[in-house]
């Protein structure tokens, strides 16, 4: 497997964390995990690209819940007819998927509901930065460019396109404008 590539981005005069991307690039598919706000809730979902590297048109699926075993939609393009879509991706894939999901969450975010990460929530508070229902670890705050409105990190070499991709298609509430 190839390394993931990480996206996030936050907006320290809006809601405080807008997105946090996993991605794995596997021959013309990409493989990942997001999450963000999406209408006043926390969303997260496994994603496929597939034939993202080729000449034929991307199709997006993602998970209908946060598992990567559960039922999945096909999101783009749309079919008039879409119910009961198994997983799209191998179970090798499922499983590195799972594991670094969990790798990348451990390292790079922290949720407000979890007791083990109030230092996390404090710290954010103290230095009046919004904070809601996840955010990015304090210890990692400094790897993320702030010369923006919007705060971000993205690994190096990882192709952004694949974010303009998803923004035009997940639910997250870091979306393009119409």
């Amino acid at each position: 497997m190839s390394e993931p590539f990480v996206f996030l981005a936050y907006e320290p005069d809006g809601p405080g964390l807008t997105c946090a991307v996993m991605a794995i690039v596997e021959g013309e598919n990409v493989y990942g995990w997001y999450t963000g706000p999406a209408k006043r809730k926390l969303a997260a979902a496994y994603f496929m690209l597939e034939h993202y590297y080729s000449a034929r048109e991307t199709a997006f699926y993602h998970s209908v819940e946060n598992d990567v075993r559960s039922a999945w939609a096909l999101a783009y393009p749309r079919l008039e007819i879409d119910i009961g879509r198994h997983s799209p991706v191998s179970e090798a894939m499922c499983h590195e998927l799972e594991y670094t999901q969990s790798r990348f969450v451990a390292e790079w975010l922290f949720y407000c509901d979890d007791p083990d990460t109030a230092a996390d929530v404090e710290w954010y508070r103290m230095r009046s930065l919004p904070v809601t229902y996840a955010g990015v670890r304090c210890k990692k705050i400094t790897k993320l460019r702030s010369d923006h409105v919007v705060w971000f990190h993205a690994s190096p070499g990882f192709d952004l396109n694949i974010i303009e991709c998803l923004r035009r298609r997940w639910e997250l509430d870091y979306a393009l404008a119409p």
